[in-house]
């Protein structure tokens, strides 16, 4: 299994993004809003809107450990802008 490394963008304000289509289990995951976005992103699970999730601001990163192993796909990304990109990098089990 590859290092579940990659980027999700929000193409349209208030449709969220899957991060990934395809299972990668992990024991922790990273998300950092890009610099250059326009304002904030929002990390969740499917029901992640953008205004309600976990906010990042631009620069900002988060980090998640696990107990467990957690599927990827579980998680969503919404923005409050179009074209804003989140990057994510997973610990692979």
């Amino acid at each position: 299994m590859g290092l579940p490394i990659g980027t999700v963008t929000v193409a349209t304000a208030g449709t969220r993004a899957q991060v990934v289509a395809s299972g990668s289990a992990v024991s922790a995951v990273s998300f950092r809003a890009r610099g250059s976005n326009a304002g904030p992103v929002y990390i969740g699970d499917d029901s992640v809107t953008a205004g309600d999730g976990y906010e990042i601001n631009p620069g900002d990163e988060l980090t998640i450990r696990f107990r467990e192993l957690i599927d990827l796909r579980r998680f969503y990304v919404d923005a409050a802008n179009n074209g804003d990109k989140v990057d994510y990098a997973g610990v692979a089990a």
